[in-house]
């Protein structure tokens, strides 16, 4: 269910246009190709978006992608390398503070599946 569906839920009236499930992904067709601006009838307005397939770093480098993870940052201080990347370096507090439970797996996964998507040459891989 993608956000044009739900806003329709919200405002049937509104009659927005929206796409079947695909059947090989399993996953929301993109239908909605400009943004645009709905009152509601119970008042406020809304913006209907285009969705987003990708999302990439700009202007981060990747020995920087930790910082903009607040519950890694806290950590990453008590690393034995200032330039500890998390991945695969030697008393890394990060993935000592992920294997303790004290940051959320989930978490880890996301910074690194970030990096990996920027790591074009394979520097930051195990």
């Amino acid at each position: 269910m993608g956000k044009s569906t739900l806003i329709n839920a919200i405002e049937p009236g509104l009659h927005l246009k929206t796409g079947a499930i695909s059947e090989y992904h399993h996953k929301g067709k993109h239908t909605t190709t400009f943004s645009e601006i709905f009152p509601l009838t119970g008042g406020g307005l809304l913006i209907d978006t285009p969705g987003i397939k990708g999302f990439g770093l700009v202007d981060i480098e990747p020995e920087e992608l930790a910082r903009y993870f607040p519950d890694l940052f806290r950590y990453a201080a008590r690393c034995q390398y200032y330039n500890c990347t998390h991945t695969h370096e030697p008393n890394c507090a990060v993935t000592e503070a992920v294997a303790k439970g004290e940051i959320p797996e989930s978490r880890y996964v996301s910074y690194l599946k970030m990096l990996e998507d920027d790591d074009k040459d394979g520097k930051y891989r195990k």
